[in-house]
């Protein structure tokens, strides 16, 4: 019998390691090829696409259109995975592929109908910018059609690769304005409903601005509004209905210096933009060598897989990176039922259809809150949202001949850092803006609508060499107050993380790459500290239950770093104040499919309004007095953290590093057992949080680290947090990504080529 059970247990065994490797050799059937020649149509002289070490694509030819197709071609081979999904998610394309789990995702690409408005800007863009997106595209089927297999995700799912077209690269920039401009949409719908059911003078406690303000101009927005009576509370509301699941912080941080403070005379950049992360990562690293206008270009920074064009970087002459700018680019119009129009629509689920209605008018796209209609404005939504501006950025050589260019830029508004080999400096928003002059936070009427929605806004406000010689953006309010009027709030991070970076650029007289690095990675929370001083307050008159926990608040270090128990407390103790005591407003916003959640990062001041205030009528039934209801909040907070990461009172599982461990994963990997988790990539202990300048969370924080001056990009530097390919048999899959995971700077510029490509004409 057991000579039997040896058998069938060998067996087995050779089944699963002969599975093994018809696994392993069909993922390498579909590596693509690095190396060899290749006749083409599409370039008039050799062209040539290399590989370095960290797999960087560095591309060699002609004109800027031949490097855009090389461009797609490299996107195809390494990233085609990625640009599918941002397509699909943009287009209401993705349950023909995922099926119904993401019915909810293709409902709201196809509620703001971007594939039809993808169509119709494509027919209407220059010619230049059609020949570029043509190119691009045939860059990415080229790939495409030479794979000896389909990458492991379309085996996976047992889904078929459809060829890119132009209009999918217009597509994926729509898809980062669902990433980036999202938020602002569901505020002004969550704060109409607020409106609704509470008045104005609500909208006002919730929205009003904060201590934490660093404009470039120094103006500051009065701060404290009246505060407003709150409608009768539940008896009870569960930890489960209270939370009101935090929007994850905005983050993103931008800033340069003037020639004046750096030895060399040209502007430092530094350009962190912080994402949503998962494998395979966002950016993609290249350098594109080609010639336009009698220019001898070399364009090196991050590109977006899905999009021809560098992104943020560098050309020698010039350096730029962005920000999310959060201006008011969107209205909600209040329509009465006779103006919506039903229209049916059907979306394939695995090849099978699925009917519903949609609401649209001739206001745009309707959302129905119960007896009411609400139709969207929104800049996504306009002819001028998407271009290809950007690229021509390639050939300027100041920052005063980019300023024109970057007015016409068609993409999510961004705060634009410039930066020239002369030390010049320059702040402005960059992107879709809409021309009506009176932005909303609140549903307005058919009546107050402007007709120069219709107009993309081309006086937009630039600061240029302040007598400073220092700028600053990282998602708040940069511009001063008179402009703030004009364009509005369309959701604003806070401003605690811009007055840090702010600060820490006047603590230096003289700045170079590493001393940049290291106000990246800053991490102490000052933002934290009155959350902290109250809390060790409230302990310390209970300091015979709450021994450990003062212990862990004195030795809290004052950052959110890896050992720091204290900051941890602290951290949630905010944030379950702010969940128990702003949950009525949450959960009356339920039935409506509305949360606070868009405008949860606007409750700091209002909370501490209420604290000082001591006002009993916002306090829970049964509740006398705040000193008693804050440690109630924090005993719950305590509770919930040691049931989910510790099986004792331990406090010491609850250090930072471990609460906090940022886990970058592949989509699929939690599809395949056993070893479906090689394709994630190694965690990092917590080191930052949200409100410093080191954003980090489970899976969101820096997506690059951009470091450079035009003039020295010997020294630059591009720290990312993956490898270059998306797939889990390349070499360069991780390849980088112990850089970022260490703090150690990444050079900018590629290394020796190990790989070459070269494309000659036919």
């Amino acid at each position: 019998m057991l000579n039997w059970l040896k058998r069938i247990g060998l067996a087995v065994i050779g089944l699963l390691i002969i599975a093994v490797m018809a696994v392993y050799f069909t993922l390498r059937q579909s590596l693509p090829a690095l190396d060899g020649d290749r006749l083409v149509n599409q370039v008039e002289q050799p062209a040539t696409l290399s590989r370095d070490a960290l797999g960087q694509a560095i591309i060699q030819t002609a004109s800027r259109k031949e490097a855009m197709y090389l461009l797609g071609f490299a996107h195809g081979q390494d990233r085609f995975f990625q640009m599918d999904l941002q397509r699909r998610v943009a287009g209401g394309e993705l349950s023909e592929w995922l099926g119904k789990m993401a019915l909810d995702v293709d409902k709201t690409g196809r509620f703001h109908e971007f594939r039809r408005r993808a169509e119709n800007i494509f027919a209407t863009l220059p010619e230049a910018q059609k020949d570029i997106l043509v190119a691009y595209s045939e860059g990415v089927n080229q790939a495409i059609a030479e794979q000896s297999a389909r990458p492991f995700e379309y085996i996976l799912t047992n889904f078929e690769q459809a060829p890119w077209t132009p209009q999918d690269s217009i597509l994926v920039i729509f898809s980062m304005y669902l990433d980036l401009q999202s938020n602002n949409v569901n505020r002004d719908l969550t704060l109409s409903e607020i409106q609704h059911q509470y008045g104005q003078t609500m909208v006002d406690f919730i929205v009003q601005p904060s201590q934490y303000q660093a404009a470039l101009d120094n103006s500051r927005l009065a701060t404290e509004v009246e505060i407003p009576l709150l409608k009768e509370r539940p008896a009870e509301i569960s930890d489960i209905t209270a939370d009101m699941a935090f929007r994850t912080e905005t983050g993103s941080n931008n800033w340069i210096v003037g020639g004046a403070l750096t030895e060399t005379g040209d502007a430092l950049l530094a350009s962190d933009m912080h994402l949503s992360m998962r494998v395979p990562i966002i950016w993609y690293r290249a350098q594109l060598n080609y010639t336009e206008q009698q220019y001898d270009v070399s364009l090196t920074g991050v590109t977006l897989p899905g999009v021809p064009g560098v992104i943020a970087g560098t050309n020698g002459h010039i350096a730029w990176g962005f920000t999310n700018a959060y201006v008011d680019t969107a209205d909600w119009v209040l329509i009465d039922r006779s103006e919506v129009t039903a229209v049916d629509e059907t979306i394939s689920v695995k090849g099978e259809p699925e009917h519903y209605k949609r609401l649209t008018s001739q206001y745009g796209p309707v959302r129905q809150l119960g007896t009411r209609f609400y139709a969207l404005k929104w800049a996504a939504q306009e002819p001028y949202a998407v271009n290809l501006m950007l690229n021509e950025l390639d050939t300027k050589l100041s920052v005063l001949e980019a300023i024109p260019v970057v007015r016409k830029i068609g993409i999510p508004v961004q705060n634009i850092a410039l930066g020239d080999a002369a030390g010049n400096i320059a702040w402005m928003p960059a992107g879709a803006v809409p021309g009506r002059k009176v932005p909303h936070n609140t549903a307005i009427t058919p009546a107050q609508l402007d007709g120069l929605w219709s107009s993309d806004e081309m006086d937009l406000p630039v600061v240029m060499n302040p007598t400073s010689h220092r700028i600053w953006t990282a998602n708040a309010r940069v511009m001063g107050s008179d402009d703030y009027l004009r364009f509005g709030d369309g959701g604003y991070a806070l401003g605690a993380r811009a007055q840090q970076i702010r600060d820490r650029l006047f603590d230096y007289q003289q700045f170079d790459e590493a001393r940049f690095y290291q106000i990246q990675l800053d991490n102490e929370a000052r933002f934290l500290q009155p959350w902290h001083a109250l809390l060790r307050q409230l302990l310390k008159r209970n300091s015979g239950h709450f021994a450990a926990d003062i212990n862990a608040l004195d030795t809290w270090q004052n950052c959110a770093c890896a050992d720091s128990v204290g900051y941890t407390l602290v951290k949630y103790f905010r944030r379950q104040v702010l969940n128990a005591t702003f949950a009525p407003i949450n959960e009356a916003l339920k039935p409506k499919h509305l949360s606070l959640r868009s405008l949860s990062s606007n409750l700091e001041p209002a909370i501490w309004q209420l604290i000082r205030s001591e006002s009993t009528q916002w306090l829970p039934q049964g509740e006398n007095d705040w000193q008693g209801y804050l440690l109630g909040q924090y005993e719950q907070a305590r509770q919930h953290l040691l049931d989910q990461h510790s099986a004792s009172d331990d406090l010491s599982t609850l250090a930072w590093g471990k609460v906090n461990q940022q886990a970058i994963r592949h989509p699929f990997a939690g599809q395949i057992p056993v070893i479906g988790k090689a394709l994630n990539m190694p965690e990092i202990p917590g080191y930052g949080d949200t409100f410093m300048p080191a954003v980090q969370g489970r899976s969101f924080g820096a997506s690059q680290r951009l470091f450079v001056r035009p003039g020295q990009l010997d020294k630059a530097v591009l720290t990312l947090p993956g490898g270059q390919s998306g797939h889990p048999l390349s070499a360069f899959y991780k390849a980088g990504f112990d850089d970022y995971a260490k703090h150690r700077m990444t050079p900018l510029l590629p290394g020796k080529p190990l790989h070459t490509l070269t494309f000659m004409p036919e």
